[in-house]
């Protein structure tokens, strides 16, 4: 009788065991194919956000960098599948405001500032089949990026400050495709040759005249911290719109050799103008430089961040001597990190992800 029963109790174990590794096995399917999932999903959000980001700064106002939004997102190097296979199906839209409404082919591009991609990946999937009788999962990924506004910078503003013409108007009053002053000479004159043809007006030439010996250079007056301000984009402190430049007075000649270092920085040396510039699509964007436009004397305000387009080197290595300006043409918007100017008005943006 006591074997019969230990027969049984056996029995019991057997199937007790049978049944808990069934369930053990489909619990480790189970993990094996979320963990699947969670992997695809993670790769899906890193190339939509990737490719957002590299997209939103294509943005420049025209139907050209919607296009090039667009390349830049099929041309994103991040796949799925643990790295084995490019992301198709993906989707790209455009919008003025980071919430929407959304687009992809907006008849216009004015003012069109953020991307939004969409990715959706279909990992396939080994047992979770067995019970829901899909073999494949869907994730999906989402990532807005957009030209957001900076009025602040810790680094990779130029070491000089324009003057503003207008301290009203979006544009400081100064017109893109002009050239303005970045070093003032010593003693500019009216229809000179030692004025920038964009600050040839004799109300900007007196305020530039009552300043004495400060010449539009800012915050240092060490030859070698303005190099490198000039040439690797470090700032001695931080510079926001509303502060107070300070001016740094001297002729800063040995500077010349900086502005035209930072020039042959950039992969297209041959054009003299932003407009040539943005045609050849063959510059690197460090002929663009971020400067802060002031009020000038007396309080030397900071009304707000602009891009600049420095000229040709000849250019510069001609201003030979402290009575010769140092001039670069009046871009507009400044997107940082980009060559070329964005998709915003006036003032100075950052790419980032929104949402």
């Amino acid at each position: 009788m006591l074997y019969r029963v230990k027969q049984r109790e056996r029995g019991y174990a057997l199937m007790t065991a049978a049944a808990c590794s069934i369930g053990i096995i489909a619990m480790t399917g189970l993990s094996v194919d979320l963990g699947r999932m969670y992997i695809a999903r993670n790769e899906a959000q890193t190339f939509a956000d990737s490719a957002a980001l590299t997209a939103a700064v294509q943005l420049d106002g025209t139907l050209a960098g919607l296009t090039r939004a667009r390349s830049a997102v099929t041309a994103n190097t991040n796949r799925w599948h643990l790295g084995t296979t490019v992301f198709s199906g993906t989707k790209t839209e455009f919008a003025t405001l980071q919430t929407g409404p959304w687009n992809a082919n907006p008849a216009s591009a004015a003012g069109v500032l953020f991307v939004r991609v969409r990715a959706t990946t279909n990992p396939p999937l080994y047992f979770i089949p067995i019970v829901a009788g899909s073999s494949r999962g869907q994730v999906d990924a989402a990532s807005v990026a957009g030209q957001v506004p900076k009025t602040g910078f810790r680094e990779g503003s130029f070491p000089f400050s324009p003057i503003a013409h207008d301290a009203a108007d979006p544009n400081f009053g100064l017109v893109p495709g002009h050239l303005y002053t970045l070093r003032w000479a010593a003693e500019p004159k009216l229809h000179h040759s030692n004025v920038c043809e964009g600050d040839d007006i004799q109300s900007i030439i007196d305020a530039a005249n009552a300043t004495g010996p400060e010449r539009g250079f800012i915050e240092e007056s060490s030859a070698e911290n303005i190099r490198q301000t000039i040439e690797a984009d470090r700032m001695t402190r931080p510079l926001a719109v509303g502060d107070t430049v300070v001016m740094s007075g001297g002729a800063k000649q040995t500077q010349q050799d900086s502005i035209v270092n930072r020039v042959r920085q950039d992969t297209d040396l041959t054009a003299t103008t932003y407009a040539e510039y943005r045609a050849n699509r063959t510059g690197n964007g460090r002929r663009v430089i971020l400067a802060p436009v002031n009020t000038w004397n007396p309080d030397y305000r900071v009304l707000g961040f602009a891009a600049f387009f420095l000229t040709e080197p000849s250019t510069y290595l001609a201003a030979n001597g402290g009575n010769k300006p140092f001039c670069a043409e009046y871009v507009g918007n400044y997107v940082q990190g980009s060559d070329h100017n964005g998709a915003g008005g006036p003032g100075a943006y950052v790419v980032r992800l929104v949402l």
